[in-house]
């Protein structure tokens, strides 16, 4: 039976590990610390850059944690996003009301909106607030993504290529490249060869990035 365990990271975050797995959800070195390195420093600061609205596709909602932190800056930035998550494993509310994201001074005020995230039907599209659009498929992302999608963002935060090979493979990622506008952006948290390889046999020129504390790289592409 699978077993989600909250613990503290080092930044003071709550991250998850689920024994099934035998993954972390987010470094235990810092939850918020990682996400803001690599997603929104990385990802979304470029992509707001380059875009007048975002609209931003992420795989593996998880603890919801990526969603909160973009909600923040999209409205403290004021840009339009519409924030797209898959997630076929989501956490009960009662494990999701444990974690004690919107305690931290960056996220203070956003409980309900958290809570809000984390209830949302399947594919139920939601105004958050009025620069943030929300909706969470609760699928596996093999189901499949739209052409017309256009996404400009995407966080590609699935468990590991041991954990999850299914996601890291070029038919997910030539999906993802075919649903994205060119110029976009896609960050993950992995710097492996293979998996930068195979971004690139899909449409994209990728960089490697200083990654997170804990880590030494991160990949960060663009759809070409």
């Amino acid at each position: 039976m699978t077993e989600i365990e909250k613990v503290l990271t080092e930044d003071g975050s709550h991250t998850l590990f689920n024994s099934g797995v035998g993954e972390h959800y987010h470094s235990i070195h810092g939850a918020i610390q990682e996400s803001m390195h690599v997603f929104i420093r990385a990802g979304f600061s470029l992509a707001s850059e380059r875009f007048d609205n975002l609209s931003v596709l992420e795989v593996g909602f998880g603890t919801g944690l990526n969603a909160l932190l973009t909600l923040e800056a999209s409205t403290q930035l004021k840009i339009r996003t519409l924030y797209t998550a898959y997630e076929p494993f989501p956490l009960s509310l009662d494990i999701a009301s444990g974690l004690n994201y919107t305690e931290t001074d960056l996220l203070i005020g956003h409980s309900s909106d958290f809570i809000t995230m984390h209830k949302a039907a399947d594919g139920e599209l939601m105004k958050i607030n009025p620069w943030f659009l929300f909706r969470k498929y609760l699928c596996k992302l093999q189901s499949g993504l739209s052409p017309e999608s256009a996404f400009n963002l995407v966080y590609f935060d699935a468990f590991s290529p041991e954990v999850e090979p299914e996601l890291w493979t070029p038919d997910i990622f030539q999906m993802i490249r075919e649903s994205m506008t060119t110029g976009g952006v896609l960050v993950t948290y992995s710097a492996r060869g293979e998996v930068r390889r195979i971004l690139q046999s899909s449409g994209f020129r990728v960089e490697r990035l200083p990654g997170p504390p804990g880590k030494r790289e991160m990949l960060r592409a663009t759809a070409i």
